[in-house]
């Protein structure tokens, strides 16, 4: 991969216009770009860090980076003729998939988690080609109905693999480009992660520029994931210096979600890379539990809004924690000196300062928990 840029296009318009040169080899994006921008704004310092935000959010036609996700895996589905499709995600990938489906007019079916619905703008769903199906019970159980509905239909689960390696490389392109040509130094990028794509398809474009030759090793910096204490298989894992997950033993929260979104409690395919890339470049991983984020988040959100990203409020509260999650864990690696004084922190707000619901989701079906899954596919 070579360092190339789309300069028509700004990071702050669309990422992907703007790096698609060196990654979508022809893919036509344009017609379903709406807006997928990132920027990088000051946070100050504390305790002798330097802090930065990686705003995600803002700038995102969906409210969080699966914009990315939402163009790519749209302009994919064109490309390769696919009218249908399948999706499951604790909120923001589906909201994204199933915004981004009507520029190309793509029939979807998103399962969602049932007690996730109030994350979702019921707007979206408003096309008569963009279906919503809640469902009760673990992520797995969302997974499983996902998969037998595409069965049943013929249709594609997406996003498939690769595609999400795409989008989460506009990601590492960015960072690439300011590393390149801003003269900008980051010691850590810090991100809370469910399963992992992101930081794996960041880091995994970043493996290819140094290979041909347009980055430096050297500039590349370390990754901490943070999990909340609550549900945390990968930061568990890592601690126990395991490269693989231990199999599954429990399939539930230990404390109330910070960010139910972030809900696979087995990201056993994901996590092997995650483990090697930490590896390969540096980095760390810990859990923030219920009374650190309390005691940590409220700084870092003044220092958000001080920036000039207003996190979205629906009845006074916040409707997306993932970043702030993120930011907490950042604080507590430095109060635990394990992010050393002088560093330079990349903190990623991935959602949180999109638009507002502006009417409840309403779906169109409703699994519940005692339903058996193959049976209601049956009907």
């Amino acid at each position: 991969m070579k360092f190339t840029v789309d300069e028509r296009y700004s990071a702050e318009c669309s990422v992907v216009l703007r790096y698609a040169p060196a990654l979508l080899d022809g893919t036509d994006v344009l017609a379903t770009s709406r807006q997928e921008g990132i920027r990088i704004l000051d946070l100050g310092s504390w305790r002798g860090v330097n802090l930065k935000l990686l705003d995600e959010s803002s700038l995102m036609a969906s409210g969080t980076y699966k914009s990315l996700d939402g163009c790519l895996s749209t302009a994919l589905c064109r490309k390769e003729g696919i009218q249908r499709a399948v999706f499951s995600s604790g909120a923001n990938a589906g909201s994204a998939l199933s915004l981004y489906g009507a520029t190309t007019g793509l029939e979807s079916f998103f399962f969602c988690p049932a007690g996730n619905l109030g994350k979702l703008d019921g707007a979206i769903f408003d096309r008569p080609g963009a279906h919503l199906i809640a469902v009760e019970g673990s992520d797995r159980r969302v997974k499983q109905a996902a998969k037998l509905m595409a069965e049943r239909l013929g249709a594609p689960v997406i996003p498939k693999l690769e595609w999400r390696m795409l989008s989460a490389g506009c990601r590492g392109l960015f960072l690439a480009e300011q590393l390149l040509r801003r003269q900008q130094r980051f010691d850590w990028l810090v991100q809370s992660v469910c399963a992992g794509y992101g930081p794996i398809g960041i880091y995994n474009a970043f493996a290819k520029l140094v290979t041909s030759g347009s980055l430096d090793k050297t500039t590349v910096p370390k990754f901490f994931a943070v999990q909340q204490g609550g549900l945390c298989p990968i930061v568990n894992a890592w601690e126990q210096h395991r490269d693989t997950l231990p199999p599954l033993t429990d399939n539930d929260w230990h404390e109330k979600p910070i960010e139910p979104a972030l809900y696979n409690v087995h990201p056993e395919q994901t996590y092997p890379e995650l483990y090697r890339n930490i590896q390969r470049w540096g980095g760390d991983a810990l859990a923030v539990h219920q009374p650190e984020f309390d005691q940590y988040a409220p700084e870092f959100l003044a220092r958000v809004e001080r920036a000039g990203v207003k996190l979205t409020r629906v009845n006074g509260q916040i409707l997306e924690s993932a970043g702030l999650l993120a930011g907490a864990g950042a604080f507590k690696a430095i109060a635990d000196g394990r992010i050393a004084e002088g560093a330079t922190v990349l903190c990623a707000l991935t959602g949180g300062a999109g638009p507002a619901p502006t009417k409840p989701a309403a779906p169109e079906h409703r699994i519940k928990l005692a339903d058996d899954l193959e049976g209601w596919h049956a009907h």
